[in-house]
C-alpha cells in the first residue's frame, strides 16, 4: 500500500497543509510515486478549439503534458464505461468551476481526462451525456496508462512544476471515486506556492513485492487445458513444456504433426488487471504457430457488465474476431466491431494484450525457438 501525501512531505509542510491533506485507502499497486516526473508520452490533441485553448495548445496534432499551459495539472485516467468514472464527472465538473472562478487559480491549474481504451466517438458521447466541462482525450493503446503503471480506473494524478515547459513532477495520486472537492481544490491551490524540488528530493518508497495476478484455475489445470488445445491442431504431441523466457511471460511450447510435417506450436497465458475498479481481472490463453498465426482462443475468466461470465454466443463472436489474425497484424481495437456487448473494457484489454504478441515472437526468434 502506498504512503499518503502527509507522510511523504517534509515536516515543515505540515502547517501549510494542515486541514487540506487528504488520502485514500485504495492505491494502484506499484503505480507512479510522488517525486517522479510525469511521463512525456505523446497524446492526441483535442479537436475543439476551446479545449486546445484551455490547455494552451495551438496546431499540434499531439502533445505531452509539459506543453500544457499550467503550473498544476490534475490528470484523470478513466474509461467511459466505468461506473465510478461516470460518477466522478460531476465532482470534477464542480472542481473545474471552482478553479475557473478563482482569480488565483484560473489559468494556473488545469484538468485533463485521459480515456484508456476508448475512441473519439465513445468519448464524445460520454462528454455530451454527462456534460463534462474539462477536456478528455483518448489513450487507445494504453500508452500513458502503462507509463503511469496504472491499474483500475478512475486513477487521478496530481502534478506541478516551477516554470513553463518544465516537466511536471507527480505530487500524489488517488485511486477510485473522490467526492471531496473542497479539500482537493485547497490542496491543488496550495501546490501553486510549492517548489517541485521539494517533491523530487523525497526518498522513493522501497519497492514491495506485488502479488502476481493469477487465473482462477490451478497451473496443473491450465497445463491440461493447453495440451488439449494443442492436440486440436495436430497429431502426436511431443516435447510439451513451459518456457523459461527472460520476459517471464507464461508461454508453453510443444511440437506436433500437421499436414505431414512436425511443427512447433505455442500458447501464451495472459493475466491482466481490469480497467474498471469494480471489474474482474482478465484471464485467457491463445494458441499460435511459429509464424504468429492465432489458431485458438480459450477463456479462463472473461466477464461483462455485472461481472457475469461471457456466454457461448459472445465467446464464439469474439473468437471469430481473433482466430486467423497474426500477432504482427494491427490490433487497433474498434468497439463497434471487436467488442462483446457489455464487455467493451474486457475486449479492449484482450486486443491490447494480443497486440503485444509481436514482442513475444521476436523473443522466441532470438531464443531460436521458432524452428527452421
Amino acid at each position: 500500500m502506498k504512503t499518503s501525501l502527509s507522510r511523504k512531505l517534509p515536516s515543515f509542510f505540515f502547517l501549510t497543509l494542515a486541514g487540506i491533506i487528504f488520502s485514500t485507502s485504495l492505491w494502484a499497486a506499484d503505480s507512479i510515486n510522488s517525486g517522479e516526473f510525469f511521463p512525456e508520452i505523446p497524446l492526441p490533441a483535442p479537436i475543439e478549439l476551446a479545449q486546445r485553448s484551455y490547455l494552451g495548445l495551438s496546431n499540434e496534432q499531439t502533445f505531452t503534458l509539459s506543453q500544457i499551459d499550467a503550473r498544476v495539472t490534475l490528470v484523470e485516467i478513466l474509461n467511459v464505461h466505468c461506473p465510478h468514472c461516470i460518477r466522478q464527472t460531476q465532482p470534477y465538473n464542480k472542481l473545474y468551476k471552482m478553479i475557473e472562478a478563482d482569480p488565483e487559480t484560473r489559468g494556473k491549474i488545469k484538468l485533463l481526462g485521459v480515456a484508456v481504451a476508448n475512441d473519439d466517438e465513445a468519448i464524445d458521447d460520454f462528454v455530451v451525456i454527462y456534460s463534462v466541462a474539462y477536456p478528455i482525450i483518448p489513450d487507445r493503446n494504453f500508452k500513458l496508462h502503462s507509463a503511469l503503471r496504472a491499474g483500475p480506473t478512475p486513477f487521478s494524478v496530481y502534478a506541478m512544476r516551477n516554470s513553463p515547459r518544465d516537466s511536471f513532477v507527480v505530487t500524489d495520486t488517488h485511486l477510485g471515486n473522490d467526492e471531496k472537492m473542497d479539500e482537493l481544490f485547497a490542496y491543488l491551490k496550495d501546490l501553486l506556492s510549492m517548489n517541485s524540488a521539494d517533491f523530487t528530493s523525497l526518498p522513493q518508497p522501497e519497492k514491495t513485492a506485488v502479488r502476481e495476478l493469477m487465473p482462477p484455475q490451478s497451473e496443473a489445470e491450465i497445463n491440461t487445458m493447453v495440451k488439449t488445445a494443442f492436440t486440436r491442431q495436430g497429431n502426436n504431441l511431443r516435447d510439451f513444456h513451459k518456457l523459461d523466457l527472460p520476459s517471464k511471460r507464461w508461454v508453453y511450447s510443444a511440437t506436433l504433426e500437421h499436414n505431414g510435417k512436425r511443427q512447433p506450436i505455442f500458447a501464451e497465458v495472459s493475466n491482466r488487471s481490469p480497467i474498471c475498479d469494480i471489474c474482474h481481472s482478465v484471464h485467457f490463453f491463445y494458441v499460435f504457430d511459429r509464424t504468429g498465426l492465432i489458431l485458438d482462443f480459450i477463456p479462463l475468466q472473461l466477464t461483462k457488465y455485472g461481472n457475469e461470465e461471457w456466454n457461448k454466443g459472445e465467446l464464439d463472436y469474439f473468437t471469430r474476431r481473433v482466430i486467423g489474425k497474426r500477432l504482427a497484424d494491427s490490433w487497433n481495437f474498434s468497439p463497434k466491431t471487436d467488442a462483446v456487448a457489455s464487455a467493451t473494457m474486457t475486449s479492449a484489454i484482450i486486443f491490447d494484450d494480443l497486440g503485444q504478441g509481436l514482442k513475444l515472437l521476436e523473443e522466441l526468434q532470438q531464443k531460436k525457438l521458432l524452428g527452421p
